[in-house]
């Protein structure tokens, strides 16, 4: 971790394939009545969609499979699935709030955000270098005007896209307005995707402060991952497929916060994208919820 700042020859076959038939049934009957629901749901192969068990089939390790939206002591608040054919504008806008600004050299296109599958998928392309757009386009998702919280679990499965000049981001940003505090839920770097990056930062617009780190984990853009962050009155942790990778103390903000979303190309931290950059190229988003104490 980085810190900065068997056979029988008798008619009793057929017999005992059924005792064992009907054994087999009697004990999946009591193991689905003593199950709770979402392992029971896991068991099945996850949400139902072939698209869920699809993802829940490229990866084996238990802390990047859909844990459920239940949680010991926790009340879920906000819970997209992702599970239509169309964005839901109801809670997310597809527009940069006008302060602050995103880093990147990206435009933002409302068509480069789709859903299908049980996902969001944010699509970052090459354009005409001499279009009035820009070299690229990408997209953001916010939920500045329709939700925001203070405190709680923030959560976020997804998969990022791989390549030079991306970068990938869930932020939490502050209510009314401005950049800090703010805390980075989810930061990758495209060329270095089996590294996660953490932020928390406070202040004002004058003297702003932050505390920053980063992991080794497996690499985020194989396979869906999941990353959350705890935030409390006292503290901030992040945890990446269920195991705690970082925390801060100081500067824990104390006030709501909304969530945006969005992947940004050519950004100071990424770099140029290069002629090994795939495009289109795809951030996939499963979920992303958020829960509270009761």
């Amino acid at each position: 971790m980085h810190y900065y700042y068997k056979r029988a020859k008798s008619a009793k076959v057929s017999v005992t394939v059924a005792l064992s038939a009907a054994l087999l049934s009697a004990v999946l009957i009591i193991l689905m009545a003593v199950l709770p629901i979402d392992a029971q749901t896991a068991a099945k192969g996850g949400r139902g969609s072939a698209a869920a068990g699809a993802q829940s089939a490229e990866t084996t390790t238990a802390g990047t499979r859909d844990p459920g939206t239940r949680i010991a002591g926790r009340v879920l608040k906000f819970d997209d699935e992702f599970d239509g054919d169309a964005l839901n504008y109801s809670i997310w806008s597809p527009h940069e709030p006008g302060n602050p600004a995103i880093a990147g050299d990206q435009q933002w296109t409302t068509d480069a955000v789709t859903v299908s599958g049980g996902q969001a998928h944010i699509v970052a392309r090459r354009t005409n270098a001499h279009s009035p757009q820009g070299q690229f386009t990408s997209a953001i998702i916010t939920t500045f005007g329709t939700f925001a919280q203070t405190y709680g679990r923030f959560e976020i499965r997804f998969r990022i896209p791989a390549g030079r000049g991306l970068e990938p981001r869930f932020r939490l940003l502050p209510i009314p307005s401005g950049e800090i505090p703010s805390i980075d839920v989810l930061d990758v770097v495209g060329s270095d995707p089996s590294t996660a990056l953490f932020a928390n930062r406070w202040g004002d617009e004058k003297a702003d402060r932050d505390y920053t780190g980063s992991h080794k984990v497996a690499d985020l853009s194989t396979g869906f991952h999941i990353v959350a962050v705890e935030w409390d009155e006292e503290k901030i942790l992040w945890f990446v497929d269920g195991v705690e990778r970082f925390h801060s103390f100081d500067g824990v903000p104390h006030q709501p916060m909304y969530l945006a979303v969005w992947l940004g190309v050519n950004t100071e931290r990424s770099g140029e994208p290069d002629e090994t950059t795939r495009f289109p190229a795809v951030f996939d988003i499963d979920y992303i919820r958020t829960f509270a104490r009761p």
